[in-house]
């Protein structure tokens, strides 16, 4: 079932009127019949037979089959779908920390081509990918890259007209393209499927289970059709690409972008892989017609599209034409799934909003982080502390985090102590320090000689002080009592028999 858009949606969307000379412009009134050189076929089945005319494209990395599909422009140029492309995984979802996407210089592109359904056409070089500048990897919004091919012989020179007025295709033709191997080009039958443009379809299931979809009706078709995997019996994947139908022509229109899929959990198989589980599958394909004049602007020509000349044509001339990108990006219940459909990776954020809810942010887990780290060196500083406090009151220092001793502490207070203990009492230095201004106010030699005989006995056994002063005896006995020379007892004695020497 195919969501379509109405001429007065589309009009409504601002749609700019373009020239006739600003593209290369195939017409439908008689425009190739056949197929003609123009790139355009006319209709002669009336159904998907007619898509036997066309070159189909797969893009294959490394070699490998992929399962996207490229829109052929002509041998030099194509479209594919960004999310097809590898990116450098700076971040979860392909960006570089500053928000730009940085293609993996590793990944090696070619495209293969087929003739028709089976036939093999050649197997083209990749020179460049570019990924449309609005492209958004996680809604898929402007989900477009420009596919630049190695320079080809003129053998294989061809062109396909792209489809570019959406309201003029009478039906749409759906075809999932696989090679049966990547190293002899050998192509299956392709599957296909033919849908009405403008049924009105589960349009609101679509836009329900996709926020870009219910923004850009206009640059996206919906279908819940799917086709089986030719890989894996048991599963369905979406169609690759779409044709637009227009009278008795048919041209190439739209690319696979993602699908929406019920997230785990609210299907009957929620191990099982996406696609196997059996659950209503919500698929998007990109439109092409509002991203030619960003092609051109790459590619510094003209791009080939194809447009009956309806009065009302108009198309989009911005280069930098972009999708309203949604907010919240993704759908509560849902997971989107997008790009190669055989090697499936889900975009970071596409598992819904109450997912994404129960995530926590850059900015929280920054926080948290910072939190934990300070809690931690706060411990580490607590522990630090008592240890030291430990260690020196053990007179011992330790280098904890190296488990060595310093005994540098040690051995200073040792030294000190040992000066300490060389040095005289307090009170015979303040009484040293008072006997030159005893003599200098004329007091006796009595006074000052008494102020020092209180100390003399201290030190060694034989009365010599233990201070560098020197005190050198005189006339007098050393044998005298303190009560005879000292006239703080009241007592009058002989000159004192001491001499000090500085």
């Amino acid at each position: 079932m195919i969501v379509g858009r109405t001429v007065v949606g589309l009009m409504a969307a601002g749609l700019s009127t373009a020239v006739a000379s600003a593209v290369d412009i195939g017409t439908g009134a008689g425009a190739g019949a056949g197929a003609g050189a123009a790139g355009l076929f006319q209709r002669s089945a009336n159904s998907t037979s007619d898509l036997d005319g066309f070159k189909g494209a797969l893009l294959l990395k490394n070699g490998r089959q992929t399962s996207c599909e490229v829109a052929l422009m002509d041998n030099s140029y194509g479209f594919v779908a960004a999310n097809c492309l590898d990116y450098q995984s700076s971040t979860s979802n392909g960006t570089t920390l500053d928000g730009q996407l940085q293609l993996n210089q590793t990944t090696e592109y070619t495209v293969m081509v087929s003739q028709g359904f089976v036939s093999a056409f050649a197997t083209l070089g990749v020179s460049r990918v570019t990924p449309n500048k609005q492209y958004d990897p996680v809604s898929f919004a402007n989900n477009i890259a420009l596919v630049e091919f190695s320079a080809t012989s003129s053998a294989d020179a061809f062109v396909n007209y792209i489809a570019s007025w959406r309201p003029e295709w009478s039906s749409m033709y759906f075809v999932r393209r696989t090679l049966n191997t990547a190293t002899n080009a050998s192509w299956t039958q392709p599957a296909t499927a033919t849908s009405a443009a403008d049924t009105a379809g589960d349009s609101a299931g679509c836009a329900a289970a996709n926020t870009l979809f219910a923004l850009n009706t206009q640059d996206l078709l919906c279908s819940t059709a799917v086709v089986a995997n030719v890989f894996n019996a048991s599963c369905a994947i979406p169609f690759g690409s779409v044709y637009g139908v227009v009278g008795a022509n048919t041209a190439v229109a739209a690319l696979y972008s993602h699908s929406a899929l019920a997230a785990a959990g609210n299907d009957s198989q929620p191990q099982a892989e996406p696609f196997c589980r059996g659950a209503t599958t919500y698929n998007y394909y990109i439109v092409l017609q509002h991203y030619v004049h960003w092609a051109m602007e790459l590619m510094g020509r003209k791009a080939p599209v194809f447009h009956s000349h309806l009065a009302e044509y108009s198309e989009v001339l911005d280069p930098n034409y972009s999708m309203a990108v949604p907010s919240p990006k993704s759908v509560a219940g849902y997971t989107v799934y997008g790009g190669d459909l055989y090697n499936l990776q889900p975009p970071a954020g596409s598992h819904g909003e109450e997912e994404g809810k129960k995530k926590l942010s850059g900015g929280a887990v920054a926080g948290i982080v910072l939190a934990l780290l300070a809690l931690l060196a706060l411990l580490a500083g607590l522990f630090l502390w008592r240890r030291m406090r430990k260690l020196k009151s053990n007179r011992v220092r330790r280098w904890w985090f190296f488990g060595r001793f310093d005994t540098s502490d040690e051995k200073r207070e040792q030294q000190q102590q040992q000066q300490n203990n060389q040095m005289p009492p307090r009170e015979l230095m303040d009484d040293l320090e008072y006997a030159p201004h005893a003599r200098r106010s004329r007091d006796s030699w009595d006074g000052a000689a008494d102020l020092m005989d209180q100390n003399t006995v201290i030190g060694s056994s034989d009365n010599t002080p233990p201070h560098p002063l020197k005190l050198k005896s005189g006339s007098g006995s050393g044998s005298d009592s303190e009560d005879e020379r000292s006239p703080r007892h009241g007592k009058a004695g002989s000159p004192p028999s001491y001499a000090i020497e500085f």
